[in-house]
């Protein structure tokens, strides 16, 4: 058997009782790695330096994406529960509106709004749910020292009581902040651009006719102002200033006031803050045997909130690959394409915030005439809608193809093609019937036209070729999603590979899975035929 086979035969060993997955960091996206492993039977530890949760809203905003992908987390429907929806985002220019976006427009999520949503609200859920799969917090818990070796990583760590205790774990995962411990004692480099503009922020109740179903951008030659409603007549302002204002009332009476026209009074905020608008990524999001996540990683432009959902996004790539290393489901070389795959993401979104923030304020006369013009113009064409309602909400992310996949991609199949979100299972991705490993990529089969025994030999002869503990999903009809994802199959049997996180793996005839096989043994996974051989051997 070949060392990449035996990796994926075995479980990665650890010492006795030591959880394999050590976690630094307990905000939201440390919590979805963590929940990720322990939904796949992978124990984990974490640690945070802070003494509990936040008490603060600070990232508000959820897209569709990540409720999707918070949906197989298990805590997608109790944030929306929580949180306030809203039908999508208002571009308005001297209070006068340029362009729309509708996300409701989104028929292929089942979660076709966006979701505001306090984080101090958001970490209380996906902390109940990290403690109902078994987890705990060590709070109080500070890293001093990190190393990352061939075997393992280390950390020397400060509990509340002021022990000090070298920990061991075959992998470790940075999730502590834009200003993480983590990576600064790996010695990743990253580098923060200059500022772009000051902001000041804060929740605050506004007495007046507000639309409370839209997220707001008013730009205005005195400078941007994001306006997002949190429900009950309280609203998010993100306000740019100069250096030095107070994040008062009267600041946020007079933006309102100025760069939308008088459309309520402002009470006293809740909660306010001033902050730089700076973006940075880390030269690289893994080394060795540690990773980064989140804010750790890559630090965004607060324009279109997408920091948050970016960094969850994160969690849940990396939180499948090392569960399924950990189980001995895949070789190690699946984590390979962790950095790769969230770093072409991430320059992506941060290229759009970074966008949007210079769009928003833009102050010269011709400038800001032209953006205005070329706004209204992809409103009124539809350009506007079709591209930025997925690429606000995420659901456009493309991981690209693995070779294996290359032979079914593309022209013959465009719109179910091996790297894309398959949207009419993105509720799905974490099912599938009868037992498996849910760490393994799962196995949808469409009947297309074949039936009764034809099919039957087809499907026992198409399993028969592939290794064994697949989760398997049979498109029979029982729903609109699976109706969806059949029509679109077409009439021929086929079967599908998706990823654990709704991303198509690959795409193949029923009667020939040959690049099925080619693209699981691209992830490290054993073959049929190791599996026979190992049986016999």
């Amino acid at each position: 058997m070949s060392t990449d086979t035996a990796a994926a035969a075995a479980p990665e060993e650890h010492g006795a009782g030591e959880p394999p997955v050590l976690i630094v960091g307990a905000g939201p996206v440390g919590l979805v790695v963590a929940c990720e492993l322990l939904r796949r039977a992978v124990p984990v530890r974490v640690v945070d330096k802070h003494r509990s949760t936040t008490d603060a809203s600070k990232a508000i905003i959820v897209w569709p994406r990540t409720l999707e992908l918070l949906e197989g987390t298990g805590v997608a429907r109790e944030m929306a529960a929580a949180g306030h929806p809203l039908d999508g985002v208002r571009f308005c220019s001297s209070g006068k509106q340029i362009g729309a976006v509708d996300v409701t427009a989104l028929r292929d999520s089942p979660f076709n709004h966006i979701l505001m949503l306090p984080q101090w609200e958001t970490e209380r859920i996906l902390l109940a749910r990290f403690t109902a799969l078994g987890g705990s917090i060590e709070w109080g818990t500070e890293v001093l020292e990190v190393r990352s070796g061939p075997e393992a990583a280390t950390a020397v760590l400060r509990h509340a009581d002021g022990q000090v205790e070298t920990a061991r774990a075959p992998w470790l995962v940075g999730a502590d902040g834009a200003h993480s411990t983590v990576r600064k004692q790996l010695g990743i480099a990253f580098d923060v651009t200059s500022p772009q503009a000051t902001f000041a922020i804060a929740d605050a109740p506004v007495e007046g006719p507000v639309d409370e179903r839209r997220l707001h951008y008013f730009y205005s030659p005195r400078g941007a102002m994001g306006v997002g409603p949190l429900g009950g007549g309280v609203f998010r302002f993100a306000v740019s200033v100069r250096d030095g204002q107070q994040p008062d009332k009267e600041l946020f009476q007079r933006a309102l006031d100025e760069r939308a026209g008088p459309l309520g009074r402002v009470g006293d905020p809740k909660w306010s803050a001033t902050f730089q608008v700076r973006c940075a990524t880390a030269a690289c999001f893994r080394s060795g045997r540690a990773f980064l996540v989140g804010d750790a990683a890559h630090v965004l432009s607060p324009a279109g909130g997408q920091g948050l959902n970016t960094g969850i996004q994160d969690a849940v790539n990396l939180g499948w690959k090392l569960a399924a290393v950990q189980r001995g489901s895949l070789g190690a070389k699946v984590l390979d394409s962790y950095d790769r795959e969230r770093r072409e993401a991430v320059e992506r979104v941060s290229g759009t915030t970074d966008r949007q923030t210079r769009w928003g304020l833009l102050q010269q006369p011709a400038k800001v005439a032209l953006r205005d013009l070329l706004v209204r113009a992809a409103a009124r064409t539809g350009i506007l809608q079709r591209a930025l309602a997925p690429l606000f909400s995420q659901t456009d992310l493309f991981y690209g193809e693995t070779s294996a996949s290359w032979p079914v991609r593309a022209w013959r199949y465009p719109e179910v093609r091996p790297g894309a979100r398959l949207p009419h299972l993105a509720h799905l991705a974490g099912g599938g019937d009868g037992p498996g490993d849910p760490a393994l990529p799962l196995l949808v089969l469409s009947p297309g036209g074949a039936a009764g025994r034809t099919w039957t030999g087809v499907r026992a002869a198409l399993l028969a070729a592939l290794p064994a503990g697949l989760r398997i999903l049979e498109l029979d009809g029982r729903d609109e999603a699976h109706r969806a994802l059949a029509g679109l199959l077409g009439s021929a049997p086929t079967a599908l590979l998706v990823r654990p996180d709704g991303h198509l793996l690959a795409r193949a005839e029923a009667t020939r899975p040959a690049a099925l096989s080619a693209a699981l043994a691209e992830l490290g996974a054993t073959t049929a035929e190791e599996e026979r051989h190992a049986v016999h051997s």
